[in-house]
């Protein structure tokens, strides 16, 4: 399927990949107004152009309101219209194993699409539309009433699934050390936690292929600690995806460790946004006063200039956290300082 795609371009390959991961073929990108069309965010003249252009989906790497949705789809009618959110959530479903995930998934869908259902209502005018927002007056009414008991259900089912997940957590966590591996998605965090479990799990250039954490326990000189593997970050993350993966997310809350991977392969200036951003979000879930090791991985791909970026990396870091008790320079790919990483992580264990 071939996709248009309206980005920033600081946020363009990001936006590039996201699509691509989605299942999409980026077709053509045009750059987001510095202005938002107040019916329509994109220009009118590219909406006009898009009506008979031949793709399938339309992407606005943004967060679009309800009224840009229903006159998007009103124009384009034979297009899929997705913004940065809907864009997220279909690569979380692509990849979600558990039941948590799909649930979460579901309700952060739900939650995004009933102020454009409700919007559609309070103007009773929607026959163009597609899907549940094509029903007619009526069936919008039906739509919506359906929407509410869905998120009332999966709300109750989340709820029961975050205190039995909460309660297991502290359960472990007090038996064996929890150690997570957070960081910026395609940062090769789940490289890492192959190369410290010497497991296999699945790693490629998509992004979010860990949608559900994974757990491994690790073991050296009768010192035992459970690593997990969490789902990755973005910049400008919406704070719908914070909220509905919460519970995904606490496995970071309720760690004693944490192991902050840092891709250093990235040109500087989106290194040190990421590096930023990774800190941002911790601080959205309210982890703070954690040891933290800093891991600087891919650095084979960088020749000489890995330990200049490390230390730019750690500086920032260090400004933005405490306590930052190490930075480790590795490639998982090739095994480089995988052993000390190991050594360092276990020196923080009781």
């Amino acid at each position: 399927m071939k996709a248009v795609v309206f980005v920033s371009q600081d946020f363009a390959e990001e936006a590039v990949s996201l699509v691509e991961t989605a299942g999409y073929k980026v077709d053509k990108i045009y750059p987001l107004p510095s202005k938002p069309n107040r019916l329509f965010y994109i220009p009118q003249d590219k909406v006009k152009l898009l009506k008979d252009y031949e793709a399938d989906a339309l992407v606005v790497f943004d967060l679009l309101a309800p009224r840009h949705f229903i006159n998007l789809n009103r124009q384009l009618n034979n297009k899929k219209v997705l913004d940065k959110l809907i864009l997220l959530l279909e690569i979380f479903a692509l990849h979600a194993g558990s039941k948590e995930a799909k649930l979460q998934i579901e309700l952060a869908r739900l939650k995004y699409e009933l102020p454009i259902i409700k919007d559609i209502y309070s103007k009773a005018k929607s026959t163009e539309q597609q899907g549940p927002l094509g029903s007619g007056t009526y069936g919008v009414e039906s739509a919506l009433r359906l929407y509410s008991r869905k998120i009332s259900k999966i709300t109750r089912e989340l709820e029961n699934l975050k205190k039995f997940r909460e309660t297991q957590l502290r359960s472990r966590v007090e038996n064996i050390p929890f150690i997570a591996i957070a960081g910026y998605t395609n940062a090769g965090k789940t490289s890492i936690f192959n190369a410290l479990t010497g497991l296999n799990q699945a790693t490629d250039q998509s992004m979010f292929t860990t949608t559900t954490p994974k757990r491994y326990a690790i073991s050296e000189k009768g010192k035992k600690a459970m690593l997990v593997d969490t789902v990755g970050f973005i910049r400008g993350i919406p704070p719908q995806i914070i909220e509905a993966f919460f519970v995904t997310l606490s496995e970071i809350r309720y760690a004693n460790t944490l192991l902050l991977v840092v891709d250093l392969s990235l040109e500087d200036s989106l290194l040190m946004d990421m590096t930023k951003s990774s800190f941002g979000i911790l601080r959205e879930l309210g982890i703070s006063g954690k040891p933290m090791i800093v891991v600087g991985n891919k650095a084979d791909i960088v020749n000489g200039k890995s330990q200049d970026k490390m230390e730019l990396v750690t500086s920032l870091s260090t400004e933005l956290y405490s306590p930052i008790v190490d930075s480790v320079l590795v490639s998982a790919k090739k095994g480089w300082n995988i052993d000390l990483l190991r050594d360092r992580v276990f020196a923080l264990i009781n």
